[in-house]
């Protein structure tokens, strides 16, 4: 490698790391981070960044990994039932869309084909950046997150036969137009059944043999090839890379593989889609921006309003509901990607202008660069639209079905959340005939699990009003089940504001934020891998002989200390370590005194031990003291073990051994 290229990707990757720190310190997208590096390197010049460099591939490939994952969460019945928002709301959304921008082109312009494409570049929205923005805002399930995704879907596949007429449009003759297109279709067919079939037949026996070997290593590489061997065979047919690589996901979904494949995966995915989008800041020039800087604001202002209307009008017209409508509009509102690859083309064929397409990839980035903002903030801006109106008479909908569902209800459950472990919540509460009532945000959730007799009602537990409906006040219990942080702390400030005699017990995935979420207000705190251990060590108990009263009270113990006793590991290999440290804070280390350490013939109760960290116990011979008495004094070949964070056991085991 040429030293000036290796000096180039250590500048942008050192500042990648540094921008992305400060944006997340500030609370700020990412993607703004990595759209400013793009656009600083596009003024340095750096060759290695250049449009037509092979760094844009790669970075592509981050594309292919999102589309990947995003195909992991949307599995093939789910995509079935999605059918009438990806065929007809991204149908209508994207002819409004050529047909406005067409006939805007028709009139500025003399050539009818850069009219044409021009439409339907702008047509296109950025799966990357939705996708990413929804997953980071946990939206996707959301109504408006699968009216988005859906139209995104569709855009994909519409950019197919767009891509094969650009160079048909440069040169071509119009007899040459229909066999190709034609020919797409076939490849299509082609590209769909072998992968269903890979799907069915190949792919679950390859992954249980992957996993069978018990091989971290083997099981990344098998799911990266999986990604790639998709997205090529789709491009070797001439269809979109992103097509092959989100059947691929979308066939896994179903399979017991999923959630670590998504895991594994991720690192990948996320380092080469910041990639992409500094290729995509690059394509931003100073001069274009100095030259044309009134004009290309008023384009940016003009495009996003237009596409919002022609989206909130498709929806509309689909029968969505408004705030469904508006949020969804609001979020495509921007350019995309594959937008940029038909003005690419058409420049490359010399179809289109070097200044045209300069200003119009200048547009598109600075609608992605506002639509990290729009997106994140897509409630706030339909509210100061004006919408707030029907936005109450949808929770005042919510509100009268969830009162009239409880009217008779006393000394109930509000479940939070149905989930896997809300539906076994309830499930055992039905049996035992406890009355609970559930409160969900997944809109297909909802529907189904009503129409299976569930009951539950679409509602934001967050919302004083929606548990007020829910008759907290005479509640027995709250139970909450979700994941998020955030959501969780919300929730505990308005019952312990509004409603502190009702106890609210809350379940989570680990221990990370135990305390956080009792100091907030909540009456007991479940981790649900501390309590699987419990349940294990209770049933091995009791195959011991122990008495079931016994087993009990040890059980509570650990429970009542706030499993103080499950909180520390010893940690194994790296990857090991790394799944601990990210579901556990603390952790077990032993550390064996030698006759030089600076703290032999020292007592205990005169170390200073930093914050944080802890004497477990000094293991002396075949001698156990624990704890430790506060007098002990330590000596040469003592195993002392440690408990805490990492960061304060090195401080610790490095202070043992120097003093």
């Amino acid at each position: 490698m040429q030293p000036a290229i290796y000096f180039q990707i250590v500048i942008v990757l050192v500042a990648c790391v540094l921008l992305v720190a400060i944006f997340r310190r500030l609370r700020l997208p990412t993607i703004l981070a990595y759209l400013l590096i793009g656009f600083m390197i596009g003024q340095m010049g750096f060759s290695f960044f250049a449009p037509n460099s092979n760094s844009h591939y790669i970075a592509e490939v981050g594309v292919v990994f999102m589309l990947f994952s995003l195909g992991l969460e949307f599995s093939i019945p789910r995509v079935i039932a999605m059918r009438s928002q990806v065929l007809g709301l991204g149908s209508l959304q994207v002819l409004f869309a050529i047909l406005l921008y067409f006939v805007i082109g028709n009139l500025l312009l003399t050539d009818w084909r850069v009219s044409l494409i021009l439409a339907a570049a702008l047509a296109m929205s950025s799966t990357a950046i939705v996708t990413k923005q929804l997953n980071d805002q946990q939206e996707t399930h959301q109504r408006h997150g699968t009216l988005s995704i859906a139209t995104l879907l569709f855009q994909d596949m519409a950019a197919i036969p767009l891509l094969i007429l650009v160079p048909l449009l440069a040169g071509s003759s119009e007899q040459a137009v229909w066999p190709l297109l034609s020919q797409s279709f076939i490849n299509g067919v082609i590209a769909v059944t072998v992968i269903l079939m890979a799907g069915k037949y190949i792919l679950p026996r390859l992954f249980h043999e992957v996993a069978a070997s018990r091989s971290d290593e083997l099981f990344v590489m098998t799911s990266l090839a999986v990604a790639l061997v998709a997205s090529w065979f789709t491009q070797l047919l001439g269809l979109s890379m992103a097509l092959g690589a989100f059947m691929a996901g979308m066939l896994l979904a179903e399979s017991q593989f999923k959630h670590q494949i998504e895991t594994e995966i991720r690192p990948f995915r996320d380092i080469l889609l910041g990639l992409f989008f500094v290729s995509i800041g690059s394509l931003i020039k100073i001069e274009t921006i100095i030259e044309h800087g009134l004009l290309i604001t008023g384009l940016v202002f003009l495009f996003v309003t237009s596409k919002f209307l022609l989206t909130w009008v498709a929806a509309s017209i689909m029968g969505e509901a408004q705030a469904a409508s508006l949020r969804s509009a609001v979020i495509l509102a921007h350019a995309g990607e594959l937008g940029f690859v038909l003005v690419g083309l058409a420049r490359q064929t010399s179809l289109l202008a070097e200044d045209i397409a300069t200003i119009v990839l200048t547009v598109g980035v600075f609608s992605m660069l506002i639509a990290t903002f729009i997106i994140r903030h897509n409630q706030t801006i339909i509210n100061l639209l004006g919408k707030k109106q029907s936005r109450r008479e949808r929770f005042n909908n919510d509100k009268k079905q969830i009162t009239a569902a409880t009217e008779a209800l006393t000394q109930h459950v509000i479940i939070c959340g149905f989930g896997r472990n809300g539906q076994s919540i309830k499930r055992f509460l039905d049996r035992l005939s406890i009355d609970a009532i559930v409160l969900d945000l997944d809109p297909i959730r909802v529907n189904e699990a009503a129409t299976g007799g569930e009951a539950i009602f679409y509602g934001d537990a967050r919302r004083r009003s929606i548990l007020h409906a829910a008759k907290i006040e005479q509640a027995r219990l709250v139970v909450v089940t979700f994941e998020n942080k955030t959501s969780v702390l919300d929730l505990l400030s308005v019952t312990r504001n509004h409603f502190p005699q009702i106890p609210v017990l809350v379940r989570t995935k680990d221990d990370q934020n135990l305390e956080t979420f009792l100091q907030h207000g909540a009456t007991q705190v479940v981790p649900e891998s501390l309590e699987s251990s419990l349940m294990l060590v209770a049933q091995v108990l009791y195959s011991l002989g122990l008495p079931l009263r016994s087993i009990i009270g040890e059980i509570q113990k650990v429970r009542d200390d706030r499993y103080q006793m499950l909180q520390s590991f010893f940690h194994g290999g790296a990857s090991d370590m790394l799944r601990v440290l990210q579901t556990h804070h603390e952790q077990l280390h032993a550390v064996i005194l030698t006759p030089e350490s600076k703290t032999v013939g020292v007592a205990l109760n005169t170390l200073t031990l930093p914050e944080k960290v802890a004497i477990e116990s000094i293991r002396r011979g075949a001698t156990a003291l624990t704890p430790p008495p506060r007098d002990t004094v330590l000596a040469a070949g003592d195993v002392v073990l440690l408990s805490g964070e990492p960061e304060s056991i090195e401080k610790t085991e490095a202070m043992l051994f120097s003093g």
